[in-house]
């Protein structure tokens, strides 16, 4: 741990920060980018992204926002230990603790994190913290043909690499996220050839980054594929904060849906919103992908809200998956089962939130 002088933040929002610990206790209203500042004086992260610099705490536990680190690191589910919240009744409740290994009664944390708000309101949050990596590396694989694709992916879930991001990006996505001067200053033309693209991203050591980019390259090495890892040092950095610009625009286009999906029907969704000249991108490992229309050719409107966000719930109608509309005029999300609502329901008139 760090050894400097004491650190030079406000401390007011700061409940308890026992750095050798590797946990932080903070108020839900602090900026996630102040938490990040503080822990970095001490060599440590949270390694999830918020939507913006201005999200607090408590808007990223009760919205559950996780970015594209979601793939090594997990969710904020694996990072919450402690809360104490206010209850519909505006009673006072605690749940977890402050230490790592605070197992005893129901995981109360788990089931807030994500709830939107609708089971109770954060006062305070306890987070478990990670070191601080000391190199990030990112590696950018275009593919003309997805069947291709679908073969990369499957050959990463047993590579001997140990990708922290694994995302892909549609056709028509990829040059809004991919060919930013920040990113690609250059962008080479096989790029702008690519029916998909795989973004994976590394850190730790540099030699460790190093190796691993290249097993991942002569994991692929036998597929047409184009690589580049010869990006900007800061490339992670403007990967995460341009995949939650759009994951969570604060304008978002006509139409914006999510879908959730098993991680091999992802390269389905792509195909299907490719022919739909529609954006997708998301997480490759994880299963979920975010779609909107594409800006319309001349002499072409862009796809309505009907046509795309119909076509992805018929790809996700027949198995495992989920749409959820997150801004449109009329379309709307996967219904839930009557079960589902019905557990809903009991949940909320129990913490009197209904």
């Amino acid at each position: 741990m760090s050894t400097s002088a004491a650190p030079t933040y406000d401390s007011s929002l700061v409940i308890d920060y026992p750095a050798r610990d590797m946990t932080i206790t903070v108020k839900a209203e602090m900026p996630c980018s102040l938490l990040q500042q503080i822990l970095r004086q001490e060599g440590q992260t949270l390694p999830i992204d918020a939507a913006s610099e201005q999200t607090t705490v408590g808007e990223l536990v009760l919205q559950d926002h996780c970015g594209p680190r979601q793939f090594g690191y997990g969710t904020l589910r694996d990072y919450v230990i402690g809360v104490a919240a206010v209850d519909g009744f505006e009673r006072l409740f605690h749940a977890g603790g402050r230490v790592v290994k605070n197992v005893a009664g129901y995981d109360l944390c788990r089931l807030l994190t994500g709830s939107r708000g609708l089971l109770g309101q954060l006062q305070h949050v306890t987070f478990k913290v990670r070191p601080l990596p000391t190199t990030q590396k990112l590696l950018i694989a275009g593919f003309r043909n997805l069947h291709n694709l679908e073969q990369a992916l499957t050959r990463l879930n047993t590579t001997a690499a140990t990708p922290i991001i694994l995302d892909v990006v549609g056709r028509h996505s990829i040059p809004d996220l991919l060919c930013s001067k920040s990113l690609l200053p250059d962008p080479a033309t096989p790029i702008l050839d690519s029916n998909a693209v795989l973004v994976l991203g590394f850190d730790g050591p540099e030699n460790a980054c190093q190796w691993q980019i290249a097993t991942v390259i002569d994991e692929l090495s036998d597929l047409p594929v184009w690589t580049n890892s010869q990006l900007p040092p800061d490339a992670l950095q403007q990967w995460l904060l341009t995949a939650q610009k759009h994951s969570f625009p604060t304008q978002p286009p006509a139409w914006l849906a999510s879908v959730t999906i098993p991680p091999s029907q992802v390269c389905a969704i792509i195909d299907a919103m490719n022919q739909q000249q529609c954006c997708v991108f998301g997480r490759a490992g994880n299963g979920r992908l975010w779609c909107w229309p594409a800006a319309a050719d001349e002499g072409q409107s862009a796809t309505d809200e009907q046509t795309g966000i119909t076509a992805l719930h018929q790809l996700t109608a027949d198995g495992p998956g989920s749409v959820h509309v997150l801004h449109a005029e009329s379309a709307t999300s996967t219904p839930r089962s009557a079960a589902v609502r019905t557990y809903s329901s009991r949940l909320q008139q129990a913490f009197g939130t209904s």
